[in-house]
C-alpha cells in the first residue's frame, strides 16, 4: 500500500512540474510576441465562427478587466488556460483528499 502512495505521489507532482513549465512557457512566448510584427493575424472573413470569435475578442473582458498582454487572444487564451489548471487543481485536491483513509 505505501509504494502505491509513494507513486501516486510522484507521478502527482511530475504532472503537476510538466503542467507549470508549460504554462511558464508559453507565458514567456507571449511576453516576447506580444506588441511585436509577429502576432497572429487573425481571418476577419464574415462567417458565423470569425465573428463570434471577434465578439468574444473585442469584449471588456479581455480588453479592459484581463489585459496582461495588449493582443486580446492572448488574453482569453491566458484566461483559459488559467481557469483549466484550476480545474485540475481542485480534481486532484479532491481526489487526494476523498482517497486517502
Amino acid at each position: 500500500m505505501i509504494g502505491t502512495e509513494k507513486t501516486h505521489d510522484s507521478n502527482l507532482l511530475k504532472r503537476w512540474i510538466i503542467t507549470i513549465g508549460i504554462f511558464l512557457i508559453v507565458q514567456l512566448i507571449f511576453i516576447m510576441v506580444d506588441g511585436t510584427v509577429l502576432e497572429p493575424n487573425i481571418n476577419d472573413s464574415n462567417d458565423l465562427f470569425a465573428r463570434m470569435g471577434r465578439w468574444i475578442l473585442d469584449s471588456r473582458l479581455f480588453t479592459e478587466w484581463i489585459t496582461p498582454y495588449s493582443f486580446p487572444f492572448f488574453n482569453m487564451f491566458i484566461t483559459i488556460h488559467i481557469i483549466a489548471i484550476l480545474i485540475a487543481a481542485l480534481g486532484d485536491i479532491i481526489s487526494t483528499i476523498f482517497s486517502k483513509k
